[in-house]
């Protein structure tokens, strides 16, 4: 019986290999879809061994660390990027694959090094400037995350990411106003989008427009009824309105759909 399974494998092995590229590729791609990436690593480890050129290895390597990335295999994707790279230098999307996965090991040099990599290879590529201005974000260079966002809508105005990150980074620097009229803009782009209406409505909350917040903010739960910080947001206007009641039911909505308590502790003081 061990001779049979061993050589039902065998056969099974020499089919795979048997494929082309091609086939393999789809296969890959349908596993991936179906989020099997068990299946989808073992066809692109398959696709590398049969192919010779290193512009197309190169891809496969970069789809075979984002798949081992899903599998939590962390040193083997690093790895699988790192020989993308190594068979084509010019590949962008290795470059911005593995400075997110650097930063989420913790080597925030190396993934910063990464991302200017790729914008050396193309100076206003998308994800490379708006990773780096989430990056400079997380340590509060909130200059620098500006200046690569305004970069971006300079050659693509209507970069849906770029205008919302960069209105929230002009509402934490103080310039409300500004904001608010980028949200405002933003708004009538995407008149049914929650986290637009939440976040406008929590600058109405900094102006202490209490009623404009709250018209914002049940638009915003109108629009997602499960959007968590939505009901954090509308009672924290509720408490400065000295609802204090009302604010903790929005709250305990907010954890009874999955949200930390922990990080409203101060805020649940207030629900005694």
């Amino acid at each position: 019986m061990k001779k049979l399974i061993l050589f039902i494998s065998f056969t099974l092995v020499n089919f795979a290999f048997g494929q082309t590229n091609t086939e393999l590729n789809k296969k890959a791609n349908d596993c991936f879809e179906k989020k099997d990436y068990q299946c989808a690593e073992a066809n692109y480890l398959i696709m590398i061994q049969n192919e010779n050129d290193k512009i197309k290895i190169a891809r496969y390597y970069s789809d075979l660390g984002t798949c081992q990335r899903r599998l939590n295999k962390k040193k083997e994707a690093l790895t699988s990027y790192d020989l993308a790279i190594k068979n084509n230098p010019n590949l962008i999307t290795a470059f911005t694959n593995r400075a997110t996965l650097n930063e989420q090991l913790g080597k925030s040099e190396d993934a910063l090094k990464d991302y200017e990599a790729a914008l050396n290879l193309n100076p206003i590529n998308e994800t490379a400037l708006l990773n780096r201005s989430v990056y400079y974000k997380k340590i509060n260079n909130l200059e620098l995350a500006s200046k690569d966002l305004e970069l971006l809508l300079k050659h693509d105005p209507d970069n849906y990411k770029a205008k919302s990150n960069l209105a929230n980074i002009k509402k934490r620097q103080g310039k409300d106003n500004e904001a608010l009229k980028d949200f405002n803009e933003l708004i009538s782009a995407y008149p049914q989008d929650a986290i637009l209406f939440n976040n406008r409505a929590d600058i109405y909350l900094k102006l202490k427009k209490f009623d404009e917040a709250l018209i914002d903010v049940d638009k915003a739960i109108y629009f997602d009824n499960k959007y968590q910080i939505a009901y954090i947001t509308k009672g924290e206007i509720l408490l400065e309105l000295k609802k204090a009641e009302e604010a903790c039911k929005e709250f305990n909505n907010a954890i009874s759909l999955g949200f930390n308590k922990e990080q409203i502790a101060d805020l649940m003081k207030n629900c005694r």
